[in-house]
């Protein structure tokens, strides 16, 4: 699929209506110009999640949990379950 648009003096493009649809673009998506050896690719930038921001490694980093004691046994982790599963199954006999 191919289509035309002129340039207006203020440097606007307006992207035909048969692009737009097929594209799934509409109002408020942000196109990124590509440029390349032939000419300019005009593809839509990916909407980033506003509730996962972008940020460097270090960022990322400080925000991890530190765990400052060992993890607990296979026995420790067993032990836990069952007594967890004794309170709850006796609290719903009451």
């Amino acid at each position: 699929m191919s289509a035309r648009a002129r340039m207006s003096s203020k440097g606007q493009i307006v992207v035909p209506k048969s692009i737009r649809l097929a594209h799934g673009w509409s109002e408020g998506t942000e196109l990124e110009f590509v440029e390349s050896g032939k000419g300019v690719t005009l593809k839509a930038v990916e909407a980033l999640d506003p509730r996962f921001p972008p940020m460097t490694m270090e960022e990322f980093l400080k925000l991890r949990i530190r765990i400052d004691r060992p993890f607990p046994t296979d026995g420790e982790i067993e032990e836990t379950l069952v007594t967890e599963a004794a309170r709850r199954f006796d609290a719903t006999r009451r």
